[in-house]
């Protein structure tokens, strides 16, 4: 029973379940139904909505279409308008500009520029068009407000392109750098003018015609400026001296921009360049005036060498016009900043400066030319060179003001300056030739007495002063030695083999005068009388030593001759060796006398005949000698005391002990009556002789 109702009981409780179980079924089979009934609905919809916008698509897609195709059409319209508007301009620019064109920029730079760019495009247009008498029209008229252009910018440069009068261009020359630009500046709006018309034609391709114009009115311009100096200076008979070293101008900078910065051209005294050619002079040293016509020039030699070596009027007048060049070309230097591009500046200066450095050239060779004809180059003629020396140093110091004129890339076209001083350098080669060449072949008899030639005087003053010019004399030696020579000083450094040529040269110098100077000897003076011509030698080399003596001269020479000093040391010895053989006459009757006492032993008390003859003979015989040698040394000039003291001394040496040893054993002995005849000096009359030698001229 119990098992029986439990499965009863389960039977109904699945029974139950099922019958829930259906009711959900029922439930879902509805909710699917009704779900079905809405997805129809909704897909029967959309269908009907899809169906209505393609219906719509097919309204609206043609009227789209159809608006395209008019708004394109409408934009090829007015396209067409906007050429047409532009053709017809093309054809109707000229007879609208032709007025404007014609006229010139007048006031209205600007404008004008405007126009022309304008005409311009229309010259391109018709370029690309087969419409030749319109591109005929309208290039004419280009050209023409291009040449109206042209001639615009050569009213602005003619307008200060007068050239300065020789004053003006002297009060340049003595203008701080402030004030320089203040005669004949070119006004700020001309300048700015300028410009934009340069400008202008560069950017179109047409500068190389305006360059041309442009650096030729200014060169010509400069150059008549500097003509009319020149003719100032040739007329005038106030001797100017160069005295500014230029420096360069406050607005070249290495860059060749404007500055605000500002220097002032320092001068040179005057009084310091006397001092530096002033040669101390001790007591003795110079030689004494004779009353011969050399004297009066050996004593003028003398004094000029203590003033300015490069006073000469000339050469002078060529550095005023040196610092005149530099100054105006500065001028038109700083114009170029303001008025052409950077990328012009250089090729206009170029082409600038090529009239005025004809001009300079030109002044330059005739100068040199005029130079090489003057006479007596060593004497007279030496300020002249010396001047030609000067303009060479000037040149030298000025070198980094030519490089302020350039751009740093420029370095080829600087060189257009230095044909400028190679013209003075060959001169000077041949100027120092011309010297040595004076003294090998100077003719002129001895000094009147023997007494310092003037031609050994000219040459050492002549060293002396080049001297003063050491740094460019070093380097004109340096080309005439090689030019000579063909040869090097070995591993020397280029200032070492300077020296070491200008020492040669030097050198050369003295070899030759000393040649000369054996040479009159030989032609003027008898080879017996050879006092004279040991006299000669005397002075003239004593006074060379003297004058070389502790100088940088000296110097100069013993680096290439080590032993100069002591070979004309050794022939001051043998000239007064020489010299020393006068007293030979007054020796020989002494010795012989002593001889024939040695062989005859002439008694104290009682002589014999020819004891007596031979002591008269003796006797008179000396008497004659010191009799000669007091009468030629009136005759002789000493112009050096010392030498003249060394003189006296070597003949004291020489004699005085032998003559008293002579007088004391022969002049007490009895072998005349008329003793006074005989016996006229003793050794203190011999000694005053002898101390009173070379003092008869003074």
């Amino acid at each position: 029973m119990t098992g029986g109702g439990e499965i009863k009981t389960n039977v109904r409780s699945s029974e139950l379940k099922l019958q829930e179980e259906k009711r959900r079924l029922a439930l879902l089979n509805e909710s699917l139904t009704r779900s079905n009934t809405l997805t129809s609905g909704m897909v029967s919809t959309l269908d009907n909505f899809e169906r209505k916008l393609e219906s719509l698509d097919e309204l609206v897609t043609p009227v789209y279409e159809a608006t395209n195709e008019l708004s394109f059409l409408l934009n090829n319209v007015d396209h067409s308008l906007l050429l047409v508007d532009s053709v017809l301009h093309y054809y109707e620019i000229c007879n609208e500009l032709q007025p404007t064109i014609s006229s010139g920029p007048g006031g209205n730079l600007t404008e004008y520029l405007s126009e022309l760019d304008r005409l311009e495009e229309a010259v391109k247009y018709f370029k690309r068009t087969t419409s030749v008498s319109e591109r005929e029209r309208v290039t004419q008229l280009f050209d023409l407000g291009r040449q109206r252009l042209v001639e615009e910018t050569d009213k602005l440069i003619l307008r200060y392109a007068n050239p300065l009068s020789a004053k003006e261009l002297i009060e340049l020359c003595e203008m701080s750098e402030t004030n320089r630009n203040d005669i004949h500046a070119m006004q700020e709006v001309d300048m700015g003018t300028l410009r934009r018309i340069i400008e202008w034609f560069n950017a179109h391709g047409f500068r190389q015609g305006l360059i041309d114009s442009y650096a030729t009115k200014r060169g010509t311009m400069i150059r008549r400026s500097l003509q009319l100096l020149a003719e100032h200076l040739g007329k005038s008979s106030v001797r100017r001296i160069s005295t500014n070293i230029i420096q360069p101008s406050p607005n070249l900078s290495t860059n060749n921009t404007s500055s605000t910065d500002t220097s002032k051209r320092p001068g040179i005294k005057l009084g310091d360049m006397s001092r530096l050619l002033k040669r101390p002079s001790g007591p003795g040293t110079l030689p004494r005036g004779v009353n011969s016509p050399v004297s009066t020039t050996l004593t003028v030699i003398e004094d000029n060498a203590m003033f300015d070596s490069s006073d000469h009027r000339d050469t002078n007048n060529y550095k005023l016009l040196l610092d005149a060049f530099i100054i105006l070309l500065q001028r038109d230097r700083d114009l170029l900043n303001y008025v052409f591009p950077q990328e012009l500046q250089s090729l206009v200066f170029t082409k600038l400066i090529e009239l005025p450095l004809v001009h300079m050239r030109e002044e330059a060779q005739r100068l040199c030319e005029s130079i090489e004809r003057l006479p007596h180059k060593l004497d007279s003629g030496k300020f002249a060179i010396y001047g030609i020396f000067s303009i060479l140093k000037w040149f030298r110091k000025s070198r980094s003001t030519f490089s302020k004129l350039y751009q740093e890339s420029d370095v080829a076209r600087r060189q257009q300056f230095t044909t400028l001083s190679e013209t003075f350098e060959k001169s000077a080669v041949i100027y120092l030739r011309g010297i040595l060449e004076e003294v090998t072949t100077d003719t002129s008899s001895p000094s009147q007495g023997g007494n310092v030639h003037p031609l050994t005087s000219h040459v050492l003053a002549f060293m002396e002063g080049l001297l003063t010019y050491e740094d460019t004399a070093t380097t004109i030696a340096s080309k005439y030695i090689e030019q000579e020579q063909r040869s090097t000083s070995g591993g020397s450094s280029r200032t070492e083999k300077g020296l070491y040529d200008l020492g040669t040269y030097f050198a050369r110098l003295i070899r030759s005068l000393h040649a000369n100077l054996s040479k009159k000897i030989d032609g003027y003076m008898p080879r017996t009388d050879t006092v004279i011509r040991s006299i000669f030698l005397l002075n003239n080399i004593n006074y060379l030593l003297k004058r070389l003596e502790g100088s940088s001269l000296l110097t100069m020479i013993e680096r290439c001759q080590p032993n100069f000093l002591s070979k004309y040391q050794a022939d001051l010895q043998t000239s007064l060796s020489d010299y020393t053989k006068c007293y030979s006459s007054i020796i020989i009757p002494i010795q012989q006398m002593f001889e024939y006492d040695n062989n005859n032993r002439i008694s104290d008390t009682k002589l014999r005949d020819r004891d007596r003859e031979q002591l008269k003979e003796s006797f008179s015989s000396v008497n004659t000698a010191i009799d000669t040698i007091r009468q030629q040394c009136e005759q002789y000039i000493v112009s050096d005391v010392v030498l003249r003291k060394r003189l006296r001394d070597e003949g004291k040496k020489l004699i005085l002990e032998l003559f008293k040893k002579y007088y004391d054993k022969f002049a007490h002995k009895d072998f005349t009556k008329h003793r006074e005849k005989y016996i006229r000096y003793d050794p203190v009359a011999l000694e005053r002789i002898i101390d009173n030698v070379f003092e008869h001229r003074a």
